[in-house]
């Protein structure tokens, strides 16, 4: 298959996207890298500012970024995996896996997990306090804890949407008691060395993070950036903890685009938006914002954590995607989201 622009097309559209990164990342600023693909074949990449001011390193296409909640693409998917074997079923309540959860999460399911509907807190629901007064450097085990203390929902399983990161840190335990498994092992053996996906990793991993080719990440202001190394809940896995360059997010494109994961069947599953209780619809499938450009529709997901910012876009129909991963959470143009604004540059 051939992407549908002459070489001078394709040219003067791959100059605008450097126009528009150009236009907010210097040589000596954090940046950024993109990718573009049409029809299976990268049509454009590139790297832009720097991957680390101190040493005045440039960032490479060959760096990975943390992708953050665009990780919760890999969590749905590991979900979706398993239940394609038979090993669990979306409507079955937490409880089912988690057993120490029967009291607070008994009648969220796997779907309402998946889908933010649980009526689970989330972080800033006093989850991280009570997280750091478990440990200081907390686990996916101290989540469980954590959760198995609170006595109420936010709100009735399925009443409304609301994002939930610590939802898909309980999916992640998920997986891995009914895989029996670590969670970033499964990501590893079922998905990122089964395409390929070498430079692709999950925290914690300290060897893999020690790597030369790991963009640092910086917040603050343009004036005056800082920093920003780690985090004390680095060690919780499954809201998005995964590490990956763009040449491996091609791979993982390219496997959604071809069914090699998971059956179109199943994958059809992930693309139906939640159905509240009252009967409204919210658009997230599993692990996937659903939107719409004109009268198309596309998958996607943004990302932030660590300084760092991310946003994907897939138009399925069209075999068509952008990918923006950001080394800096400051000064960049985020309204519309940017893979969107990239992807309007071809499809205009």
């Amino acid at each position: 298959m051939h992407h549908p622009w002459s070489s001078t097309d394709l040219a003067a559209m791959n100059a605008r996207v450097d126009a528009f990164f150009g236009a907010f990342i210097t040589a000596k600023t954090p940046g950024g890298v993109v990718l573009v693909i049409a029809n299976g074949q990268i049509v454009h990449q590139a790297a832009y500012g720097l991957a680390d001011i101190k040493h005045h390193t440039p960032l490479s296409v060959d760096h990975a970024l943390h992708l953050a909640s665009i990780g919760k693409q890999l969590t749905a998917l590991s979900i979706m995996m398993l239940a394609e074997q038979g090993l669990l079923d979306y409507d079955a309540p937490l409880s089912t896996y988690l057993t120490e959860l029967t009291n607070i999460a008994g009648t969220c399911t796997i779907r309402h997990m998946l889908q933010h509907t649980s009526g689970l807190p989330d972080y800033e629901n006093g989850i991280t306090d009570a997280l750091l007064a478990e440990s200081d450097t907390p686990s996916n085990a101290d989540m469980v804890t954590v959760v198995r203390r609170k006595r109420t929902l936010l709100a009735e399983p399925g009443a409304v949407y609301s994002y939930c990161n610590v939802g898909y840190d309980l999916l992640a335990v998920v997986v891995e008691r009914v895989s029996g498994q670590s969670f970033p092992q499964f990501l590893h053996t079922r998905i990122f060395n089964v395409l390929g996906m070498t430079r692709t990793f999950s925290l914690p991993n300290a060897h893999r993070r020690a790597h030369d080719l790991l963009a640092l990440s910086y917040t603050g202001t343009s004036k005056k950036p800082e920093l920003y190394a780690s985090d004390d809940l680095d060690g919780i896995y499954g809201s998005g903890s995964v590490y990956a360059t763009i040449g491996d997010m091609a791979k993982y494109d390219a496997a959604l685009a071809t069914n090699t994961l998971v059956s179109p069947r199943t994958y059809q599953d992930a693309l139906a938006p939640a159905v509240l209780n009252d009967g409204s619809v919210a658009p997230y499938g599993f692990g996937l914002e659903l939107g719409h450009w004109h009268t198309e529709a596309y998958l996607a997901h943004s990302g932030s954590w660590l300084g760092f910012r991310g946003d994907y876009v897939r138009f399925p129909q069209r075999r068509f995607s952008t990918l923006v991963l950001l080394n800096r959470d400051y000064d960049y143009p985020g309204e519309p989201r940017i893979a969107l604004q990239v992807a309007k540059l071809y499809l205009a």
